[in-house]
């Protein structure tokens, strides 16, 4: 018999590369008793995934077909795959006819959900975590109904518009002027859809970050995919965009880059702080073209101070504006300056603000953690991470 079995757990990511050759698969159904094997955890912004017995996040891997595992040698190292004695094991919380396993070439017997083999990740060693998701792109935590947990959207930052939605790429989402939120409906089709790739869905629900759940949606396309709407907008990408922090498609009429409120995001050049999910670390305060701010412990908020010259200056940037600056994405009452070589150092929620030298492209947030002092700033001004 099934049961039902919930716990919390939190996400992440590093980096790992991960390869494969072909293991050998044989599906066996899956016995209704013994000792469990899988159950599933509620986690913040992917939903219900699944675990082992132990609470560890299941993964599946995007180049594995069903029943097929492709992941061995190094790759297996880095992901072992869940495996059971038997099949003779019991589930909790997922359909069972959803459950089976395989035989892998070493003759272990591997978990499949949905077809899908299972694996954990090396770096995750109590339940919780999740380091493993969207690594490569390749690597997802496996939901309770299968499905792989990618992101629908996530927030991006464009210079000039400010925070708007992006992929789970980083690429920007649009939405069309021909299109209708009530009800939603996309016209965008054929030749149109080539060039303005849909937002699809996968799973249940559309999984985001940093965006109102409640303006979330989706609207079936002609082909019977789901397309993912924000604020009953049908969304697209834009095939000339070809890295985070591009917005091309402004440029064509009837085409609006979507801000994280789903409405047209607008030009507005004098926006100097904003934010954005970067990484593992949720939602975080960025400057005007997306990069990463960060505190330091050895300074102070009150009074404000920055402890940080010379060397540690030219490692770590001051973040300088203007006078009249604006802010979107952050409380305005969070944000301030302190005088700095006759200019104007930023401030969130008291604390001096900082970009890294080692960050390169909107996103990055190789500072996290730097000395045990350095953390990328959340948008109200604590420390991500911690």
């Amino acid at each position: 018999m099934t049961r039902l079995a919930v716990f919390a757990a939190v996400t992440g990511l590093f980096a790992l590369t991960a390869c494969g050759s072909t293991t050998t698969t044989q599906s066996r159904p899956v016995a209704q008793e013994s000792a469990v094997a899988v159950k599933v955890a509620e986690i913040a912004e992917l939903g219900s995934v699944v675990t082992d017995a132990k609470g560890l996040t299941l993964y599946r891997f995007g180049k594995d077909t069903p029943g097929v595992s492709t992941c061995d040698g190094e790759c297996a190292a880095a992901w072992p795959p869940a495996t059971v004695s038997s099949e003779d094991f019991a589930v909790e919380g997922v359909a069972q006819e959803l459950v089976g396993s395989i035989v892998r070439g070493d003759g272990s017997r591997q978990l499949t959900i949905g077809g899908m083999p299972q694996y954990r990740f090396a770096k995750d060693t109590r339940p919780g975590e999740t380091k493993g998701q969207g690594l490569q792109g390749q690597w997802f935590a496996t939901g309770s109904d299968g499905a792989a947990t990618v992101l629908a959207a996530r927030t991006g930052v464009v210079t000039g518009l400010g925070a708007v939605l992006t992929n789970a790429a980083g690429l920007t989402l649009y939405r069309f002027d021909g299109d209708t939120a009530q009800p939603p409906a996309s016209t965008c089709d054929g030749g149109c859809a080539e060039n303005w790739p849909p937002v699809l869905v996968e799973g249940s629900a559309p999984r985001v970050k940093g965006v109102d759940a409640k303006l979330l949606g989706t609207v079936a396309r002609k082909d019977g995919k789901k397309q993912l709407t924000v604020a009953g907008w049908p969304q697209y990408t834009f095939t000339n965009d070809a890295k985070p922090g591009e917005a091309k498609g402004v440029t064509v009429a009837k085409w609006f880059a979507t801000a994280v409120d789903g409405k047209k995001a607008q030009q507005n050049k004098a926006i100097a702080l904003t934010s954005a999910t970067v990484a593992d670390l949720g939602v975080i305060a960025t400057d005007k073209d997306g990069m990463t701010l960060y505190r330091f412990d050895d300074d102070s908020a009150d009074p404000p101070t920055s402890n940080c010259t010379g060397g540690c200056a030219e490692q770590w940037p001051p973040a300088f504006v203007d006078e009249g600056f604006q802010v979107q994405g952050v409380d305005s009452a969070l944000v301030g300056t302190i005088e700095r070589d006759g200019k104007k150092q930023l401030t969130v929620a008291g604390w001096p603000q900082y970009l890294y030298a080692g960050d390169e492209v909107c996103g990055d947030a190789n500072g996290q953690g730097v000395g045990g002092k350095w953390w990328a700033t959340k948008a109200d001004g604590s420390r991500a991470g911690r």
